[in-house]
């Protein structure tokens, strides 16, 4: 994708995860913007150095993410997961077993005790993978952790588990569901 595109996909992901008074819109209870698409490009366009952008210009950035970060419905975006801000992300699911978690060997001192919080986020992010979850612990450090969770357990036990874009969303993973542990190193020289 061309820089100004992702400079835009990171800037949509900033109104609608965290702060969507930025261009003076709200979302609704399942994250949908007051708004349409058409209206959105119109206000993001007055921002300087956003001035090309149009409704085009955002259905590219959403038709062109791999990880299904937007959804467009009835005219309307929304941010799939990532949110700092209450909106009820994703949908249940029932039918997943295992989960993966990426993480840094220094945040897995803390988890071990504590389990895995969310953070500023409203929800834990979990991959459907291993290889998913080490993509996204090399992005906090080189001693990547790929933790294993058994995500069967946490829905027999009543934890709601969600499903958006390509990541599943939890409130939180007590430390008795991490059933599995992969450590990852950068090797030496």
């Amino acid at each position: 994708m061309e820089r100004r595109m992702v400079k835009l996909s990171k800037l949509l992901s900033y109104i609608l995860r965290h702060n969507p008074s930025y261009i003076g819109i709200s979302l609704d209870e399942k994250g949908f913007s007051s708004v349409t698409l058409e209206e959105i490009a119109r206000r993001i366009a007055e921002k300087r150095g956003y001035e090309w952008v149009r409704p085009e210009h955002i259905l590219r950035v959403v038709e062109a993410d791999e990880k299904g970060r937007f959804e467009v419905r009835d005219g309307r975006i929304r941010a799939a997961y990532g949110h700092s801000i209450d909106v009820e992300a994703g949908v249940p699911v029932r039918d997943v077993a295992t989960l993966y978690h990426g993480t840094t060997l220094r945040a897995w001192r803390r988890i071990r005790e504590e389990g895995i919080r969310p953070g500023k986020r409203k929800y834990v992010h979990l991959s459907p993978s291993v290889e998913d979850a080490f993509i996204v612990a090399r992005r906090h450090g080189e001693d990547v952790v790929v933790l294993e969770v058994d995500a069967r357990a946490m829905i027999n036990d009543g934890f709601e588990i969600r499903k958006a874009g390509k990541v599943y969303l939890v409130r939180e993973v007590p430390p008795n569901y991490i059933i599995g542990l992969k450590i990852f190193q950068e090797p030496e020289g």
